[in-house]
């Protein structure tokens, strides 16, 4: 969504579909994989693309565009290019616990900003220099922590949204200090923490009837694949729902918290 507002495209190709023609690759590219995270744990722990590979990828694709627009014409568009980080929610959600003998709440958040500030740098050091970074999100109140975390009545878990406030209130300072250290670059902290907690809150201030269970199936635990038209459970109307599964928002969620990004963000970054 955030690229159609952008005027790109309605959706950006993964890189890594085998169907990708060169004039794809002129237009933008995903190169996130679905579950990956800062933590290198997280890639292992869910089978993806790590973030360390995506920059191999990004190195991969940079070499590609020289060889069909030249040197010159390529590096501009690297340089010029925006570049969105989205990550987090599974090093919280997920690999947190696995990381819990060694690290409490504080010092896992801490982990994960160094990941992150070392992946901008990376970027930084590939000709990124419009580089937007997503705070975590109250992956505590989403409807699958809220069933293994909340107990019988699914309240939100307290513990989740602290690690990820935590790293909220560290990231944002360490990416001011990496623009003051690349002044030809522009990089901003994202702030979607506040804007989904509010909607998980007030709802009906958004015109959603339901914000602790998704649309699809039960609402509870299915995500993905779990998702489908066969799922005889699956609500009716989406567009009352804030999550589509018991993981990820629905289509009138995102387009809400898009429009209120682009408006507050894009200036920072263009």
């Amino acid at each position: 969504m955030a690229a159609e507002r952008l005027g790109i495209a309605e959706t950006i190709p993964a890189y890594l579909n085998p169907k990708l023609k060169n004039e794809d690759l002129l237009k933008g590219i995903n190169f996130a994989s679905g579950g990956s995270g800062y933590d290198p744990l997280t890639a292992k722990l869910v089978r993806v693309v790590s973030l360390s590979d995506q920059l191999k990828y990004f190195q991969e694709y940079k070499e590609k565009i020289k060889g069909i627009v030249g040197e010159e014409k390529a590096n501009f568009m690297v340089k010029n290019s925006l570049y969105l980080v989205v990550a987090s929610s599974n090093d919280i959600a997920h690999t947190y616990t696995a990381r819990s003998l060694k690290y409490n709440r504080t010092s896992y958040a801490d982990y994960l900003v160094g990941f992150s500030s070392k992946f901008v740098k990376d970027l930084y050091g590939l000709g990124a220099r419009r580089i937007g970074v997503f705070s975590a999100v109250p992956v505590g109140c989403v409807p699958a922590a809220r069933t293994v975390h909340g107990r019988l009545k699914r309240k939100c878990s307290d513990k989740l949204n602290e690690v990820a406030r935590h790293f909220n209130v560290k990231l944002s300072p360490t990416l001011e200090a990496l623009g003051k250290e690349f002044p030809d670059s522009k990089i901003a902290f994202i702030d979607v923490y506040d804007t989904l907690n509010d909607m998980i809150e007030n709802p009906k201030h958004y015109g959603f009837e339901v914000s602790n269970r998704g649309c699809c199936g039960t609402g509870l635990l299915e995500v993905l694949f779990l998702c489908n038209k066969i799922n005889p459970f699956t609500c009716k109307n989406s567009s009352s729902y804030i999550f589509w599964d018991s993981y990820h928002p629905t289509e009138k969620a995102y387009q809400i918290i898009v429009d209120k990004l682009l408006g507050k963000y894009i200036k920072q970054l263009v």
